[in-house]
């Protein structure tokens, strides 16, 4: 007769070895895994870029472009970078060890540990993940923000990078970066998190699918997209059409044309154009065959556009 804990101790060891072949195969499958989402590798097909990081995009072009300086095209390797970098912060939060700040890198992931500034050094640069974690072919440039005070919003976040020297002198090419000419910028929020780097290589990823939407970027568009519907507005008329038009806002510059359109859409109007006459833009709400259906269309406008007006081109 065998004894009992001699079955027990039998089956501890067929568990063990059942424990380790599993832990085997899921640390494979872990490390295929990280093959095929980092170390210069393709990028996610579920990836896409949402709204409020379009509109971030949107803002930092128009502040540029109002500078005098070149629009950028998004870039979906960029983006990707920040996509993975605002989640580590946010779970792993690799800026809480000693000697490293917000552009530091967990051990938890798929890409390098990294403590910025401490670890930055000729020979190995934070700037590198851009061609560590994707296909870039070159180093990006990083501007980080958080708040502890719920979901960063893109207007905050504008706010204040625009308005710190720090990340000022990155988005306006000044300073230390006088020298560099930004190509493309890639963008991604996460809960309290926003992340945006900056390259000078043209992205070989040419292509991001904007989430919830069928509609997707080219590298060719620096796009306005509406929030509500997710139509790309790239459309300015410059010539007249015999139509009266519902016109909310005008200004002296195409950049801040589209800004202002952006607002409208996120406002909820699905159509808005803009109007070139002159050098003027003008935002319009909508566009009517008569001036009495524009009058009509007027009335029925919420209280805070009450007072557009109309114009016949």
């Amino acid at each position: 007769m065998v004894p009992l804990g001699y079955f027990n101790s039998w089956r501890m060891r067929i568990a063990s070895k059942l424990i380790n072949v599993f832990g085997f195969l899921f640390l494979q499958l872990y490390a295929l895994s990280v093959q095929v989402l980092g170390q210069g590798a393709g990028i996610s097909e579920t990836y896409c870029l949402s709204s409020s990081e379009i509109e971030l995009f949107n803002k930092i072009n128009a502040y540029r472009a109002a500078k005098g300086l070149p629009e950028l095209t998004i870039s979906k390797s960029l983006s990707y970078v920040a996509y993975l970098h605002v989640r580590d912060l946010k779970f792993n939060r690799p800026d809480t060890t000693k000697g490293c700040n917000m552009h530091s890198w967990s051990a938890k992931g798929i890409w390098s540990a990294f403590c910025f500034p401490k670890e930055q050094s000729k020979k190995k640069s934070v700037w590198d993940k851009p061609r560590e974690l994707t296909k870039y072919p070159a180093q990006g440039y990083e501007i980080i923000y958080h708040t502890s005070q719920g979901v960063a919003a893109a207007d905050e976040v504008f706010n204040l990078w625009s308005s710190v020297a720090a990340s000022q002198s990155i988005i306006l090419n000044t300073g230390r970066y006088l020298k560099n000419k930004w190509k493309v910028a890639g963008v991604a929020i996460f809960n309290g998190y926003a992340s945006m780097w900056f390259g000078e290589a043209a992205d070989p990823e040419t292509s991001v699918r904007l989430c919830h939407s069928d509609s997707v970027i080219t590298s060719n568009q620096k796009p306005i997209k509406s929030a509500a519907t997710g139509i790309l507005r790239e459309d300015v008329s410059h010539t007249s059409s015999g139509r009266y038009y519902l016109i909310w806002g005008s200004y002296n510059t195409l950049p801040q044309a589209r800004e202002g359109q952006q607002k409208l859409l996120n406002d909820g109007f699905s159509d808005v154009k803009i109007l070139e006459k002159d050098g003027r833009y003008r935002t319009a709400l909508g566009d009517f065959s008569t001036q009495e259906e524009a009058k009509a269309a007027r009335k029925k406008l919420p209280t805070k556009f009450k007072d557009a007006w109309i114009l016949r081109e």
